[in-house]
Parts: C-alpha cells; structure tokens; sequence
C-alpha cells in the first residue's frame, strides 16, 4: 500500500511527491470534492513579490497550511486564495533607490507616469521566485487566480468601501497634528506608530528655557523640552490650573545673572538645594545637578498664572494674532520638567488643541505657492526665516554636521541668558516603521475615518476573535483599540490607490466616486458642462486619474484630492476586493464572509476588522 524506501533521498521524495500533487490535481480535487456548505474560510495576508522570499516566508507559511490541511482532513472544503500585495512604500523606496533619487525628484527629473510604471514593474519582480518557493515547500494556494492590488478591479472595491464610508459621514477632512515621516514624505496613521520597534531609545539635549515676564525685571517662566527645535515656533506655556508654583530668587548658572524664576513647587528637587540667603553668584556653577537658591519669595496657584504674559523667546517670525501668554492645560503634570509646558502649536496635538481653544496663533510662513507652513518644512529642515539655522535638519536624518541643531540652539539661549539648564535625556521617541528614520508631529491637512465612532463595536468584535497568542490581542492589540484614534487615511505619495474625492475650490462642494461607473457618469456631466471631452482612464492609478475633471452641482470645476490612500486600507479591503466585490462575485464573497482563519505576520493593522464593522454601522 505505501512505496518502500531502502535510502532517504529527501530531495527526490520532495520532487516525487510535488510530481504526483501535479498529476493527479490533488489541492484541486481537496477543493473540489468538499461540499461548499461545509466550508472553512482562510484569508491568504499576501507578501509582496519586490523582495526575495525568506526563510521566514516559509515558516508563516508552513503555520498557515497546518492549519489549512487540518480543516481538509477534517473534511471541509478549504479555498486559499493567493494575493499579492503590491502598492506602498516599500516599493516607492525601492525604486527610489535604485534610481539613486529622493521623493522631491519624482515630478521633475521622472515623471509621476514612469515613476509609477517602474513601480508596477518592481512589484512582481520576484514572482517566478515566489511560486518556485511556494511550490517546492507544498504550500497549497491558488497560484494562478490571485487577488493583486494594484488592478483595477481591486481599487474600484476599495472605491466603494469609501464611498460606503463617505456617505455614513465616517469620511472627513481635518487640519491636525499627525505623525509625519519626513524621510518617506508622507504622514502616518496612529496604528503605524504601534508597529513593534517605532519607538526607540535615544538621547536628545533637553532645555529648560527661560521666558522673561513682560514688565517685570529678571522675572522668568522656566518651561522644559527634549525638542529644542520647536522652541523658535513656541506662543504660549500651558500650566496646571490646580498646581502650586513658587518664585526662586537665584542665579543663572551659565551667566551668573540674577534671575527670579517661576516652577511648579513639586519640581523644586529637580533644579535646587537648599536655601542660602548669603548666596553669591559663583557659587551657582554650571553643570546638571541640582544649585542652592537665595530663598522662595511666593507662591502661586496655576489658575492666577492663567493670562500672563511673556516676551517672545526666539523672534525669527512675529504671530499673526494674539501669542505669547500663558494658559490652563489639563495634560500638565508634575511628573516631570518643571510643570510648565512649553507651547508649539505647529507640532504637538495637545499644544494645538489648547492654542485653538484659547485662539493663540501659531507661528507661520508662506511656501513657495504661497500656502502657510510651519517653521520646519516637510524635509524635516528649518525654513530660510529662522536666519541662525536656516536649512538645517530638526533630527538625525542621515546628514553629516559638526553638532546636532539641538544643540546649537541651546548654546545660542546660553550665550542670551535664556537657558537655565540643558542636560542629555534618554527617552524613547517615534520612527517611521518603514524608513527608519525619526517622526515629527506636523500639521497636515488629512482624510480621515471616523474610527473612534466605532470604537465600542470594533472592541467588542476583537473579544470574539481567537487570538495566537492570546497576549497580542488583549495586549497590544486591545489597548490599541480601547485608545483608539481617527484613522489617518491620506498618503503624500505616488504608488497607491487614490483618494476617489472631488472638491471645488473653495473647498464646499465634494464628491466620492464609489465605482467606473459613477466615475463614468460624472465624466460625462463634467464633459457637458465644462466643454471636455474627457474619458475614464484606462489606469486608475496617479497621474491619470489626477487628469480628470469632474463638476459640481452648482457647474463648478471639481479636482481630486492628491492623496493616496494608506496601504494598509488595501489589505484591510481584501475580504471583499479579492472578489471585486460587489461588482462580480456576489454569491461567492457571502460563501467567503466572514473568515474562520486569517494569518498574517503582524496583522495587527486595523483593516481586517475595522473595515467590515464600520460598514454595518
């Protein structure tokens, strides 16, 4: 009954074996021979064939046939569909890299149209291997009909699962602060920064600034910040509305010029010893340990610091509005610095939700198209305004210099008796995940899904999902939702899918294309009205789409939005567009819906199962 072997040749038996699947069509007939009523679903997370396969390929993928084989022998009916997973940066850095450009070149020295065909070439160009490998190691998948993500059979589901979104009022545009990876050029999502390693440890020069009260003499707000950069952009400190703080008389202890500073008094042991009424200047030496002081003159509630104003520490650009005061700020703490918050509107959520609620401007220029930027642009470099430091980059972007820019502002705040103390600090601080290179938190006018309308729901979807292991979804997982965030959904790039939203001008009037069909209709609206003679594209990626033109209903000209969409939108689309679903498919996307097994490497991404509960809202 079963072939006798007098030598173990394992590679021959391997090449037998593979021959006699072939032949007989044995993965078919394991389909085939099983009844769909009695189905297991199993959803393929795809690789993407740009790079060789690894060793680690074949190990997720022996985990994923256990299983799948399991289920056959078991008797039920186990389809395993194969996909390829084909947009995203990944490969827009691939290309970038061997052409020997940055993002900046892609539109002047390439067009975005060869840009983007080199990136479709990329894609798939280890897939010879993939199958080889896939073959050779007996993982059964259906090799020959995948799923892949850049068609546009794919973006047109994607497209209507937006547009789904769209009209749920689930899809919006806000101007926030975002994480934004200046070495990809692009903005991130919040699940991006929960990606295992994206935040790391690494030391920075902290300051502790001094802020001079305006009419008062040497008096001065001591605020902390491990960010030096963002100081030339601060227009207010934030305080604790129900903190003690304390006037020091002291000395500085790089200029030895008396100074009367205010701190939060719970803070004291951090920057002082003990009282010394004789205290003479020289005594107070420079250094990062903790100085005596004369004596505390008063002490003051955060609610009657509340309105105070300061001069402006670092005066390369003047506010348009009103800045430079102090405010009430219910994420101040005593933990650690000095209880006061140094302030940046332009980079940091809570600073731009407490200047917006008390109506402080922000510190801003104008681009070369005239539009207003911070004072840092989206290279991660210092703009031409902030004169002292003018190009130079905020983090440690790869750049060759003789001191980070951290700390030539410190010596800069030094030398004017702006600094009371600046020391090196350990803390772990985000990085691109992709890039590897250090995030800023940037204003960025973004799409966004409402995920936190659905917070609860998706919480309570994630209780009844049978993790491996456990710990990933109670842990990192489950915390990630119970803090869940709006989705960033915008991308600043080229390879993707695009963002399917027209809006006029101004800004009021948008649509969301939910189909070629729609888009189709829309053409011929726009076509009638504005006197074009435009077609659907044959491509729907960028440049091509970005080309068309659609109208409003009061005979505006509408353009699309130029993001992308995030990557991860795609994976999270696949249960429905690997059917492209619903144009096609119907019957077979409900045998399909919902899966009974999903394994990815680190399919913690919030599509697989936010998508499917947002849209049964």
């Amino acid at each position: 009954m079963y072939k006798e072997f007098k030598t173990l040749n394992l590679p021959q038996i391997d090449q037998e074996i593979l021959a006699f699947w072939d032949a007989q069509k044995i993965f078919d007939r394991s389909v085939e021979e099983r009844p769909v009523e009695n189905s297991y679903v199993f959803y393929e997370g795809p690789p993407s064939a740009n790079g060789m396969p690894g060793i680690h390929h074949v190990m997720a993928r022996t985990i994923k046939d256990i299983f799948c084989r399991y289920h056959t022998m078991a008797g039920q009916r186990v389809e395993r569909k194969g996909g390829w997973d084909t947009h995203g940066l990944p490969i827009e850095l691939s290309v970038e890299k061997e052409l020997g450009i940055t993002r900046d070149d892609i539109g002047k020295t390439i067009s975005v149209a060869e840009y983007n065909r080199l990136c479709r070439e990329t894609v798939m160009r280890y897939k010879d291997l993939w199958d080889d490998i896939t073959r050779k190691m007996g993982y059964w998948v259906d090799l020959e009909n995948p799923y892949i993500t850049y068609t546009n059979d794919y973006i047109e589901t994607c497209w209507w699962l937006l547009k789904r979104l769209f009209d749920k009022g689930l899809l919006y545009k806000g101007y926030t602060i975002q994480p934004f990876s200046p070495a990809a050029g692009t903005g991130l999502s919040s699940h991006e920064l929960n990606q295992p390693g994206a935040y790391r440890d690494i030391t920075d020069t902290s300051a502790v600034a001094q802020f001079r009260i305006k009419g008062a003499e040497n008096e001065y707000f001591l605020a902390w910040t491990t960010t030096p950069w963002t100081l030339p952009s601060n227009t207010a400190l934030a305080v604790g509305k129900h903190i003690t703080y304390v006037k020091v008389r002291t000395f500085n202890r790089y200029t030895q010029e008396p100074v009367t500073v205010i701190l939060a008094k719970d803070r004291m042991g951090a920057y002082f010893t003990e009282p010394k009424p004789g205290l003479k200047p020289e005594e107070v030496k420079a250094g990062n340990k903790p100085v005596p002081y004369l004596e505390i003159v008063e002490e003051i509630s955060g609610a009657q610091l509340e309105g105070m104003e300061y001069e402006q520490l670092m005066p390369y650009v003047q506010p348009d509005g009103p800045a430079f005061r102090v405010l009430l700020g219910d994420f101040v703490s005593t933990e650690d610095g000095t209880g006061i918050v140094h302030i940046a509107p332009t980079f940091g959520a809570d600073d731009f939700r407490v200047a917006k609620q008390y109506g402080i401007a922000a510190l801003l220029v104008k681009d070369e198209n005239g539009h207003p930027m911070p004072l840092v642009d989206r290279q991660g470099r210092f703009v031409k305004e902030v004169t002292d430091f003018a190009g130079r980059y905020v983090k440690d972007y790869g750049q060759e210099e003789e001191r980070p820019v951290d700390v030539d502002i410190v010596i800069k705040l030094k030398e004017e008796n702006k600094l009371f103390l600046s020391e090196k600090y350990l803390h772990p601080y985000p990085h691109c995940w992709r890039t590897e290179k250090p995030v800023l938190y940037y204003p960025l006018d973004s799409w966004f899904i409402r995920a936190s309308a659905l917070k609860e729901r998706m919480f309570e979807l994630n209780q009844t999902i049978n993790w491996k292991p456990a710990s990933t979804g109670e842990g990192r997982f489950g915390k990630w939702l119970e803090n869940l965030q709006d989705w960033n959904l915008s991308r600043s790039r080229f390879w993707g899918t695009p963002l399917p939203i027209w809006r006029t001008k101004d800004g009021r009037q948008d649509k969301c294309i939910g189909s070629v069909a729609m888009l189709k209709e829309e053409i011929e609206k726009a076509n009638a009205a504005l006197g074009l003679a435009q077609v659907v594209p044959q491509d729907l990626h960028r440049p091509f789409i970005d080309e068309v033109v659609l109208v409003s209903d009061a005979g505006e000209p509408m353009h699309r939005e130029p993001d992308l969409i995030d990557v991860w939108f795609d994976s999270g689309a696949m249960p429905y567009a690997q059917w492209h679903y619903p144009f096609e498919n119907q019957d077979k996307f409900r045998q399909n819906y919902p899966a009974d097994f999903i394994a990815k490497k680190g399919w913690t991404k919030p599509g697989a199962g936010s998508i499917p509960s947002m849209l049964s809202l």
